[in-house]
């Protein structure tokens, strides 16, 4: 294993030219086998070939710095669980990333988890089993999504292995030879990182893409604190519920008896 591949995955895109990627991000362009392309999109018509490659960006997060913990795929007119953000967008022309399946991700602080996603892969769709260590999705494009969870490092635990070097490295847990990620693009190392976009938001026009930024939620650094008036809630674990034995109807008859005696008299008295 290379160094930093342990790292969690602290960012996620999708682009459209394998040499057009953000600095510091992965490129998975082939299958764990190694035998096909990890094409997103696989366009068959003619003409201009459509491409969409998924990267990834590790490093040892800090404490406000979200960590992706879950992924999962959906269809295209579905809406995503909750906590899940989208990956909407290629993040180098702004078009649409997949087709009929989308990716959603959920991030978490890393204050809130101490195991993060390390690995995202693709494998055969025809091996329909996750590799050993490895966790399965779901199908997209005739590609099965797999991830690997790992234990999230501290910065003085990961100091040595603060970035990824983009190199070839194994991605089974046995050392089997895994898949290169790739070519170093232009202008520096292939790195990790992400990119996501929840539905329904302004789409990136390509001429004014901003540059690749930290996954930051609504929650991100927020700290959970249970309600203080679920407190009681907790209290009456300690309360003790008094045995209720069960009664024979012999015994319910004799309990609850009633002879009408005064009603009768009453009765009668009227009569009279």
């Amino acid at each position: 294993m290379e160094i930093g591949q342990d790292l969690p995955i602290v960012s996620v895109c999708v682009v459209s030219d394998p040499t057009k990627l953000p600095p510091n991000y992965t490129l998975i362009d082939k299958t764990l086998e190694k035998s096909d392309d990890a094409d997103l999109w696989k366009d068959r018509l003619w003409g201009r070939r459509v491409m969409r490659y998924l990267c990834v960006r590790r490093q040892i997060p800090t404490s406000t710095e979200d960590v992706l913990v879950d992924a999962t795929l959906i269809n295209e007119r579905d809406e995503p669980p909750p906590g899940f953000t989208v990956v909407e967008n290629t993040h180098d022309s702004g078009e649409k990333a997949t087709k009929k399946k989308l990716i959603c991700l959920r991030w978490m602080v890393p204050t809130m988890t101490s195991d993060a996603i390390t690995e995202l892969i693709f494998i055969n769709q025809r091996q329909r089993r996750a590799p050993v260590g490895y966790t399965m999705v779901g199908d997209i494009n005739n590609l099965s999504l797999c991830y690997k969870m790992g234990r999230i490092p501290t910065p003085d635990q990961g100091s040595a292995n603060q970035e990824n070097t983009g190199l070839s490295y194994s991605m089974t847990p046995s050392g089997a030879p895994g898949l290169s990620y790739g070519p170093t693009p232009p202008g520096g190392p292939v790195g990790m990182g992400a990119h996501t976009r929840t539905p329904g938001g302004d789409s990136h026009q390509p001429s004014a893409m901003p540059p690749p930024q930290q996954h930051v939620t609504p929650l991100s650094g927020i700290q959970w604190k249970m309600n203080p008036r679920y407190g009681l809630m907790m209290e009456l674990q300690n309360l003790t519920i008094p045995e209720i034995r069960g009664k024979t109807l012999e015994e319910i008859e004799r309990q609850y008896a009633y002879t009408f005696e005064v009603e009768r008299s009453v009765s009668k008295a009227n009569i009279s």
